[in-house]
């Protein structure tokens, strides 16, 4: 096979062997000659160089193809130079024309084999890119639709005639290996994988060796605490791991959890120790430490600083991890360690089969515990709080720690009793009760919440109580609350529906509380029961620790039940008024009266008289002894507390910015925008306020009963003649002025026996008031006849009747008497004060017609028995009728004078008025 013309290193050889053309020769020569010599002198006689230069010169000229640059050669020379130059090259080249033929044979034979070697080689690539190709589609998990295409292409039946046949086969084939490529991918993957799942097989050995190496036995000498090199060689190893791999993975979890259970293991065998020594003490009975041996002693003191150096070492390396809540059951390891055998206990004999685990009796388990914490406070605060100070936990005091600990014991055993209870609401209200109660003895006893390990050196605010831990568990708060509104409902049902319910009873408030708040009111047996029952209801719920937990217990227990009990008090006067002919002029037939179980009750009977008026009496005092209960608790320490927080608790404003019986100045919604709540409000204000008007209304209507039954009896008297001429015969007091004096006697003595005397004071003013003016209207202006003096006597004289029969009336409950007045209990009732009115009228209308006489007393001692009871009341005067019509008509100085000659307190028109009731009047 010849080789191509065109091949670049043939053409390379054929140029270079040729010899050169004679004018390119000449060329060169005379190119070189204008180069080295610019004229004929430099030609023929070159400059000579110095002998330094010459040698320099001689070693350059045999490195360098021409003439010297520094020393120029002569013809000569040069001729010589070249002759030299061709002889050598006619050698080198017969040599090589004697040797070219057979390098080109040589050239030729390699060639002629490389061209053989790479053909076969192109064919055996060509081959295997078909194998391959047939391969793939072998290999392939789904067939290529392009490939099938391939195989019927007319460019594959052409393989052996072009290049391009063989480029499309070679196209094909990768593409029918890129299944085979994922594979790898998938494999390189998996190959990943394991060598990943090998490194921490290596990690993980690593850590379960320091791990087995931290709990072996062997590395416990002499104790325990000699393996916590080994544990911090895998605490290290575990951080390091924390610190370059991602938190999230998997095994890392693995790895936290030997180091966990390392630690654990550690503490265990600590705790086994101290448990051990515990024995010595007899634990957990009460410890008398004075009794046990030395040796046992320090026994216990080692154990139990050991496992404080190993809480310390804990600190150290795993920071303080604090849990989140104080129900954790985390605190000192010595004293979890010591709680052991009392939760064993505790569950035996609380959560077990045993007698004492009854679910009506919580507060057995609740005072095991409390008796826990009592015996053992010696031995802790004398023994256990020194050696804990010297392990350096000077903050923490050793009582509050061991109760801290305790409380789960309770919590337990609530969370898996409660949810039985559901259905049972008394059963739930009792223990609930019970749990607030242990709170509340927890508190008194000393238990601070800031003085434990999980909050030393921090705040951790109030302790909520196992209550507050209960009652957010699901619903149980509001099934407790349903079950305490329905048995204090049911209880106000019996006490109102009683028959005792509005019998007076005989303690007083000063009696009851010590504190004489109501001066001696007596309550009804109802109104007792319902402030007594209000105030149960306060101690069950006054503990709770959360002012959501309170405030349900107020607004729908509390307040509820009294305007309940208000609504049935005013509903009681309701029907009084309707019934009592006091109040209204005419009833109808069919409430005249009443028929139950063929029994025929006739309700004026209830309504008046005495019947009536105890029924008014005990509206009142009912309601007063409220009113009176909710002032004091109004001023109580827990209520002021409460409305002073919920005036603070905008976050919960909103929840009970509806409830009618909250004042609006603690809901903040106040008419002025922005007006703070007052620092008196309370949250009784609204119920108070309808209590008083409550009160208020039952003595308007005890007024009204007196008087009205009072003035019925005195209508006929009223209408007696007082101008009628003196008789020598004793005239007899008039039946309807006896009635009328009778009745009013009975009610002031009914008053003056049930109603504190500064209530009846106020009751007696305004009945005087009334029959004074109910007299006035009808006796002294409107009369059937005029008064002469005999009927004005007459007339002094009923009034001293009135006067005195008031005094007996309500000195019968008093041991001291005067003539103006008495004291009782301490607080004054003027009784001559409230008729002083009418006895300046009655001195005016006994005046004497003819001349003035001095009189010890104008109209003094008219009848037996009022001597001594007028001598005082009406001072001796020297007056005429005819001078008073003067002084009545006259100036100021005239009637001022008259007015003090008499002792009267009338203006000029009463004192006109009341003039022209005298038959002499001319005026």
């Amino acid at each position: 096979m010849s080789l191509p013309s065109h091949s670049p290193l043939i053409h390379q050889i054929k140029t270079v062997s040729q010899p050169p053309s004679s004018s390119a020769q000449t060329a060169q020569v005379r190119a070189h000659i204008d180069s080295h010599f610019s004229d004929l002198d430099a030609l023929l006689h070159p400059h000579s160089q110095s002998d330094s230069l010459q040698g320099q010169n001689k070693s350059q000229s045999q490195s360098h193809a021409g003439p010297s640059r520094r020393r120029k050669r002569g013809l000569a020379e040069e001729i010589s130079y070249w002759v030299d130059r061709e002889h050598k090259a006619a050698s080198e080249l017969e040599e090589t024309s004697k040797t070219l033929p057979q390098q080109l044979a040589d050239t030729q034979t390699r060639l002629q084999t490389l061209l053989s070697s790479a053909q076969e080689l192109s064919l055996q690539r060509y081959k295997i890119a078909d194998q391959l190709a047939h391969l793939v589609a072998d290999l392939s998990s789904s067939s290529s639709p392009g490939a099938d295409a391939a195989d019927d292409d007319p460019i594959r039946e052409q393989h052996d005639q072009g290049q391009g046949q063989r480029k499309g086969k070679e196209i094909a084939a990768r593409a029918s290996s890129e299944t085979i490529l994922e594979q790898l991918e998938g494999l390189q993957a998996e190959l990943g994988r394991l060598e990943a799942g090998l490194a921490w097989a290596r990690v993980l050995e690593q850590v379960v060796v320091l791990s087995e190496r931290t709990l072996d036995p062997s590395s416990h000498n002499p104790s325990a605490l000699s393996a916590i090199p080994h544990y911090r060689d895998l605490h290290d190893l575990v951080t390091r791991l924390e610190n370059v791999l991602p938190p999230q993975m998997a095994l890392m979890g693995v790895v936290r959890e030997i180091k966990g259970r390392t630690w654990q293991g550690l503490k265990d065998l600590l705790s086994e120790s101290l448990l051990k020594a515990c024995e010595a003490l007899g634990w957990p009975k009460k410890v008398i430490y004075e009794d046990v041996p030395l040796e046992s002693r320090r026994t216990f003191e080692r154990a139990y600083q050991d496992l404080l150096y190993l809480q310390t070492e804990g600190d150290d390396l795993h920071g303080e991890e604090r849990p989140k809540h104080w129900s954790a059951g985390v605190g000192l390891y010595p004293l979890q360690a010591m709680v052991k055998p009392i939760e064993l206990r505790f569950k035996y004999h609380f959560q077990g089969t045993k007698g004492t685990n009854r679910v009506d009796k919580p507060e057995w388990a609740f005072a095991n515990i409390l008796d826990q914490i009592y015996e053992h406070q010696n031995f802790l605060s004398s023994y256990l709080q020194p050696l804990t100070t010297r392990a350096g936990y000077e903050e923490i005091s050793i009582k509050s720690e061991f109760t801290l600990l305790l409380l789960p014991i309770l919590l337990s055993l609530l969370r898996s009793r409660i949810p039985h209870l559901l259905d049972h609401p008394a059963l739930l209200a009792h223990t609930i009760y019970q749990t607030v109660v242990f709170d509340e003895a927890v508190k008194e006893g000393g238990f601070e919440l800031d003085s434990t390990s999980i909050y030393e050196s921090r705040e951790g605010g109030d302790w909520e109580g196992l209550a507050g831990v209960v009652l957010r568990e699901e619903d149980w708060y509001a099934q407790w609350l349903e079950g305490e509104k329905k048995f204090a409902n049911n209880q106000l049902n019996e006490i109102i529906s009683s028959p005792e319910a509005w019998a007076i009873s005989d303690e007083s408030q000063e009696n009851e509380d010590g504190d004489n708040q109501s001066s001696g009111v007596k309550p009804t047996i109802s109104a007792r029961q319902v402030k007594a029952l209000i105030e149960q209801v306060t101690d069950r719920y006054a503990p709770l620790p959360e002012l959501t937990y309170k405030l349900p217990f107020l607004l729908s227990i509390q307040l509820p039940i009294l305007q309940t009990y208000h609504t049935r008090i005013s509903g009681s006067l309701d029907a009084f008024e309707t019934l009592s002919s006091a109040f209204v002029r005419a009833v109808p037939g069919a409430l005249a009266g009443n028929t139950r179980s063929g029994i025929h009750i006739d309700q004026t009977r209830l309504t008046t008289g005495r019947n009536g008026l105890e029924r008014l009496i005990k509206a009142w005092l009912s309601g007063r002894w409220v009113v009176e209960g909710m002032r004091k608790w109004s001023d109580d320490l827990f209520f002021v507390e409460l409305s002073a927080d919920f005036s603070a608790a905008s976050s919960i404003k909103w929840k009970y910015a509806h409830e009618p019986l909250l004042p609006a100045s603690i809901k903040g919604t106040s008419a002025v925008a922005g007006t703070p709540a007052s620092a008196s409000a309370s949250v009784f204000d609204i119920l108070i306020e309808r209590y008083d008007n409550l009160t208020y209304r039952a003595e308007d209507m005890i007024v009204r009963l007196v008087t009205v039954e009072v003035e019925n009896e005195l209508k006929q008297h009223l209408t007696r003649r007082w101008d009628l001429p003196p008789s020598t015969e004793i005239s007899e007091p008039s039946s309807h002025l006896l009635s009328s004096m009778t009745t009013y006697t009975s009610h002031l003595t009914t008053l003056s026996s049930l109603l504190p005397p500064l209530v009846v004071s106020r009751l007696y003013r305004k009945v005087v008031d009334h029959l004074l003016n109910h007299i006035l209207q009808r006796g002294v202006y409107a009369g059937w006849s005029k008064f002469t003096e005999h009927g004005g006597r007459d007339f002094q004289n009923e009034v001293s009747e009135w006067k005195q029969v008031s005094s007996s009336a309500l000195s019968s409950s008093s041991s001291s008497q005067s003539e103006m007045g008495l004291e009782l209990s301490g607080y004054p009732v003027p009784v001559g004060a409230a008729w002083k009115k009418l006895e300046d009228i009655a001195k005016v209308l006994v005046l004497p017609t003819g001349q003035t006489q001095s009189q010890p007393g104008v109209g003094a001692g008219v009848r037996d028995g009022n001597t001594n009871a007028n001598t005082n009341a009406i001072p001796a005067v020297t007056a005429t009728f005819a001078e008073a019509m003067a002084s009545a008509w006259d100036g100021e100085n005239g009637l001022n004078t008259f007015k003090e000659r008499l002792g009267v307190e009338l203006s000029r028109e009463e004192l006109q008025a009341i003039l022209r009731r005298r038959v002499e009047c001319w005026r």
